[in-house]
């Protein structure tokens, strides 16, 4: 009787032993796996706080609000001192200070971060257009519009055409604005541009074409109304070439096109 006790105990206690044994593994386990989860989660949050400081940011600069733009901006690169997308968005808020050496400093760390950005490179582009450094510009944009997946594709092809015109590639420019309106056919101004340089060309029908597309779609301004003026002269149209001058004069009267226009018309 005895010993039938103590083999039951020993039954019972290696259960128990056993029990506590699975209970402990699968509670360290469980633990690990909590842990997991919660390291997860806080990278998350991290990123999530990071995109939301860069949304903030380019928030405040399209309204012009500087200050509120540096405050969450310079949150996200606390964040992430890596992060091409805040360098890129920093460059667009020093463009506005005008302070080119820091505009220079983050576009250059963006790219090198993330050197597929294409809006960075692309923002970089124009940034180096407007200094006039077309070269440097042209190499950017050129690979800016490779990247078929970006949205503002279209409108990399009208810099490229812009740059390619100052560099002296007339061909390349024409065909980078043609291609920027058929990415986007509401890239109106690769129509002006398409139909300014038809026109140096003396191509006037596709000047024209060109042209009345742009107005169709932009309405009346000084640039378009002015080249009007010249190719309405050109095909000898009298009647349209008064009713644009008059137009020019009366909505653009202190415009450099309508100077122009004054200038031209005293060699009439």
């Amino acid at each position: 009787m005895i010993k039938l006790i103590a083999v039951s105990l020993i039954v019972i206690l290696g259960a128990v032993s056993s029990a506590c044994t699975t209970t402990t593994t699968r509670s360290g386990n469980s633990l690990s796996s909590s842990s997991n989860v919660s390291s997860s989660q806080r990278q998350q949050r991290k990123e999530d706080g990071l995109e939301t400081s860069i949304k903030l940011g380019l928030g405040y600069l399209r309204e012009g609000n500087r200050d509120g733009a540096k405050l969450h901006l310079r949150k996200a690169l606390k964040a992430n001192p890596r992060s091409a997308m805040a360098h890129n968005a920093m460059a667009l808020l020093y463009q506005l200070e005008k302070d080119n050496d820091l505009v220079e400093e983050h576009f250059l760390k963006a790219l090198k971060y993330d050197p597929e950005l294409t809006a960075g490179r692309n923002n970089y582009a124009v940034f180096l257009m407007r200094s006039g450094r077309n070269e440097e510009a042209y190499t950017h944009l050129v690979r800016a519009a490779k990247d078929i997946e970006y949205s503002r594709r279209g409108r990399v092809y009208l810099s490229l055409g812009q740059v390619a015109k100052r560099l002296g590639k007339n061909e390349e420019a024409l065909a980078a604005w043609g291609k920027s309106i058929n990415i986007d056919p509401n890239m109106v101004p690769s129509y002006l541009a398409l139909a300014t340089a038809y026109f140096d060309n003396n191509d006037l029908p596709r000047a024209k074409r060109y042209l009345e597309k742009y107005d169709e779609l932009a309405g009346p301004r000084a640039s378009a109304l002015w080249l009007g003026v010249r190719l309405e002269q050109a095909f000898g149209n009298r009647d349209a070439v008064a009713s644009k001058a008059l137009a020019l004069e009366k909505m653009f009267p202190y415009s450099q096109q309508y100077l122009d226009y004054q200038e031209w018309q005293k060699n009439q």
